[in-house]
């Protein structure tokens, strides 16, 4: 059966990138990422994690691409944690456009697993999974436990 897609080709993703913070260079306009993670611990929920970046470097474009970043939960009747979108001109196939995203003050109800979706006029290009996960404090070794 044939591909029923028409129009050029979807971008290539070369990377998605999750850390804690990006540095852009005025000057060079190189990306220092600084902290990459997939797994965001907490100690109770709702919790708040104060800052996700997101480093996207993207080639085979083609023209004027609408490109969408969303995180979502594993409910897909709820709507996303955060949906941003950007417009890219890929005035040759060959050039590697980079897209950074800051995301503050995400609230996250329970733990779980999340995905950021990465789409292009639509079209998923790719998916990177955010781990949330409760972490249990208990008390240390060397510390005395009280029997009730």
């Amino acid at each position: 059966m044939p591909d029923a897609r028409l129009g050029p080709p979807a971008p290539v993703v070369l990377a998605m990138i999750l850390c804690d913070a990006i540095y852009q260079d005025p000057a060079t306009h190189k990306c220092t990422i600084l902290g990459t993670f997939s797994t965001i611990n907490a100690r109770k929920f709702p919790v708040v994690h104060r800052q996700l970046a997101i480093h996207v470097a993207m080639t085979n474009g083609h023209g004027k691409t609408r490109i969408r970043l969303s995180l979502v939960g594993n409910d897909d009747n709820k709507p996303p944690l955060f949906s941003r979108e950007a417009a890219l001109d890929f005035r040759d196939p060959r050039m590697v456009a980079e897209l950074n995203f800051v995301l503050t003050n995400l609230t996250f109800e329970a733990p779980g697993e999340y995905r950021i979706q990465l789409l292009a006029n639509d079209e998923l290009l790719m998916e990177r999974r955010l781990y949330v996960m409760n972490i249990v404090v208990g008390p240390s070794p060397a510390e005395p436990t009280q029997e009730l």
